[in-house]
């Protein structure tokens, strides 16, 4: 009759590294909440300016690119103290999220809305130029921006591709 050995210690998991610059995302609501913003948003500009409601969600379109672009995709860190000892200063918001695991819920629903705020504005324009010209620029580098393939792929380092390509063509051009 072999008893099993007892263990005396307390087996406890590791502590989730929570990065406080991402974790307000995984709260309940948030995702609601983020849909009443952009509703809020195009009544207000529906009713300050006195445009059509495509012209509105154009313009709510666009706010949203450039405010999701630039605090996503385009700033890196995190704007808290030193609290993460800096393992978050080369990486975006973007590859913050959910710990850089790709095709996540929270992701999936961030791809999603761009392209619904795309279609919703491009069908209230009756898809006419220019809107739908911004519209589908907007859209497009959003959802280019959430793609796996571009995850640690940065500004900086797109401007080193460009540069070394460039660098390659003039140098195999001296030769001919």
């Amino acid at each position: 009759m072999g008893r099993r050995g007892r263990s005396y210690y307390v087996e406890a998991a590791p502590p989730v590294d929570v990065n406080k610059n991402t974790e307000w995302f995984m709260y309940p609501g948030v995702w609601t909440t983020y849909i009443l913003l952009l509703f809020f948003a195009w009544l207000l500009v529906l009713s300050v300016s006195a445009c059509s409601p495509g012209i509105a969600w154009t313009v709510v379109n666009l706010a949203h690119f450039a405010i999701t672009y630039h605090f996503f995709h385009w700033k890196k860190g995190t704007p808290f103290a030193a609290d993460d000892q800096g393992i978050y200063n080369r990486l975006t918001w973007w590859e913050q999220i959910d710990n850089g695991q790709q095709l996540t819920r929270n992701r999936k629903f961030l791809t999603v809305v761009p392209v619904v705020l795309y279609l919703i504005a491009s069908h209230l324009t009756d898809y006419k130029q220019p809107m739908l010209f911004f519209n589908t620029i907007a859209v497009l580098v959003l959802v280019v921006a959430k793609l796996p393939n571009m995850h640690k792929i940065s500004e900086d380092h797109m401007k080193n591709i460009r540069s070394s390509r460039i660098a390659a063509v003039s140098i195999s051009q001296c030769g001919t």
